[in-house]
């Protein structure tokens, strides 16, 4: 990987410029719907600054499949950190950045972080692209800001008697970072999901499951005779709301499309499968059907 310091360090200085206009001048911090219009390089660069000064917050509290773990059903708190997927944010950074090697063409195009729900919209890409800028250029700063912001988190869930939960990762793979952070937090449940195998194999204390990706069911199944966890996404309708199958290739299937939290579901010491319903637009359900991403059992 070819990694341009004048770019980086043209980015930081267009991020400082923005805090010290800010500060000097009497500037506005602008709002999501101005960032929506700018130039893109500006927009993501405001996002970085405006989270560097803690007027933007790092941490997601509120994503769709994060809510649907329900505290009071669940007995936890779910939060998580959504940082741009695959390449989103090479522009921004340098030639060859990726963010999930495990990546295939297909799951970056239907990826549920990014390229569907509301992670289509303009916002949340800046938003997403934002984070990043920070997690890459300012990492002390970054570290410090997620380490206040998660200490919070706990503390709210902890006032109201439930654990919390945390997705290092919602749209990323940075597996290497979570686990340092997870090491950190005894008390916050860490879970991931994750298509690097090293990631898998790794003593941590991130709860992960391995993500099948088209063209690798030979290593899907490998993880699943050494005892992990694989999620597995199937050619089964999320808009119908048809029904997943009980096993795969003789391994149980629990519905991860109940909530993000298939940890409390899945059975200790047993290997299993979190089954997922192939989600997105006409195009993206296709695409994901020609490559294999989206697994046939039927």
């Amino acid at each position: 990987m070819r990694v341009s310091k004048e770019k980086i360090h043209q980015y930081r200085r267009i991020i400082r410029d923005k805090i010290d206009g800010f500060v000097r001048d009497g500037r506005h911090w602008p709002a999501m719907s101005e960032q929506c219009a700018m130039n893109p390089a500006y927009a993501v660069a405001w996002q970085a600054a405006m989270i560097l000064e803690r007027k933007r917050k790092l941490l997601t509290t509120s994503q769709t499949k994060l809510d649907k773990a329900v505290a009071s059903k669940t007995g936890y708190i779910n939060r998580g950190l959504t940082l741009s997927p695959a390449h989103e944010a090479a522009p921004f950074l340098w030639d060859g950045y990726m963010a999930c090697a495990g990546a295939t063409k297909a799951c970056i195009g239907a990826c549920v972080g990014a390229e569907t729900g509301q992670g289509r919209l303009p916002s949340s890409k800046i938003a997403r692209i934002g984070r990043t800028l920070v997690k890459e250029l300012f990492r002390a700063e970054f570290e410090d800001i997620f380490d206040q912001e998660l200490r919070k988190e706990w503390k709210k869930a902890n006032a109201k008697g439930y654990r919390l939960a945390f997705r290092f990762n919602v749209a990323s793979d940075h597996w290497q970072m979570a686990d340092k952070m997870a090491g950190w937090y005894p008390d916050v449940t860490f879970y991931d999901y994750t298509a690097i195998t090293s990631a898998m194999r790794a003593s941590s204390r991130v709860r992960r499951v391995y993500s099948r990706k088209d063209g690798r069911d030979d290593l899907t199944l490998k993880m699943l005779r050494e005892g992990h966890g694989v999620a597995v996404v199937f050619d089964v309708s999320a808009r119908k709301k048809e029904p997943l199958p009980k096993e795969w290739n003789g391994y149980p299937v629990i519905d991860g499309d109940i909530n993000d939290l298939w940890f409390l579901r899945a059975h200790p010491g047993c290997a299993f499968v979190v089954g997922l319903r192939v989600k997105g637009d006409n195009k993206q359900i296709e695409s994901c059907r020609e490559s294999g991403f989206a697994a046939k059992w039927r």
